[in-house]
């Protein structure tokens, strides 16, 4: 059962910075990835209406600066417990010096009054996750799915009875193809250790439809080669003929998109919201 006080705002995704705040009740807050300063941190938290000293504890899912940039300097600020795998704490500049707790890919963060599911992912960096955070008091699941080439059967699993889905959508494959990057950045994009793109997306989320989904959160959008409509329209086209009931949304670059919660599945019709 999926209750009131478990709610997610994405903060902000893009190539520039990603970070997203999970309010798992009674005032407590956990943050995956801070690819933003602290600055800018404290001022989408305050746009959420939440107060960086009540975040518990950011989960960074690896070291790319877009998603660890901010996490050393705000945990020391703010005195928030901060969570790494070792191979992101080896290769990040931003958490070498810092007070990191590693985990195993694969492996369960109990914090508060949630658990922390992690699993591999296939991305260029050294140990990347997703995550699902579960409430233990009210059984809500939030998943964050970025920054991975393709969708594999571990992770597949993991991604059961999910109410709020924060899923890459990163490039529209023409595109790409058309677009400024040389052909060896596309191939690294497109390939399975680069992102998702719209058609992989939407079959991902096809594939989480059928299991109580209320809102998908489209996430990491290419500022040169996809546009919200496109990923919109691409999604949307997929989970039409799906028993999806939910909304489809756009996470912007440059503000907080949310707040979601699990309880948004009874919407009787899909509804796309650009979150623009």
């Amino acid at each position: 059962m999926v209750g009131a006080g478990v709610r997610t705002w994405v903060l902000g995704s893009g190539s520039r910075g990603n970070a997203v705040v999970i309010e798992c009740g009674d005032g407590a807050h956990i943050l995956v990835d801070a690819g933003f300063f602290p600055t800018t941190l404290a001022r989408r938290l305050e746009d959420a209406g939440i107060a960086p000293e009540a975040i518990e504890a950011v989960v960074v899912t690896h070291e790319h600066g877009d998603h660890a940039r901010g996490a050393a300097a705000a945990a020391l600020r703010w005195g928030w417990a901060l969570y790494a795998t070792a191979g992101t704490i080896a290769e990040s500049p931003a958490l070498a010096d810092a007070d990191v707790r590693s985990f195993e890919p694969g492996g369960t963060i109990s914090l508060g009054c949630v658990d922390v599911e992690t699993v591999a992912v296939s991305h260029d960096a050294s140990e990347p996750v997703a995550v699902v955070v579960t409430s233990r008091r009210t059984g809500s699941r939030t998943a964050i799915v970025y920054d991975l080439g393709h969708a594999d059967q571990p992770l597949r699993r993991l991604l059961h009875d999910i109410d709020v889905l924060v899923l890459e959508a990163n490039h529209d494959a023409g595109m790409l193809r058309a677009g400024p990057y040389p052909p060896s950045v596309q191939r690294r994009i497109a390939s399975r250790m680069g992102h998702l793109s719209n058609d992989a997306a939407a079959r991902l989320a096809r594939d989480c439809a059928g299991s109580g989904l209320g809102e998908l959160v489209l996430a990491h959008l290419s500022a040169n080669c996809n546009e919200a409509r496109i990923a919109l329209g691409t999604v949307a086209h997929v989970l039409a003929p799906t028993s999806f009931r939910g909304r489809v949304h756009v996470a912007p670059q440059d503000q907080i998109a949310g707040p979601f919660a699990g309880r948004s599945r009874r919407v009787s019709h899909v509804q796309l919201a650009l979150g623009l």
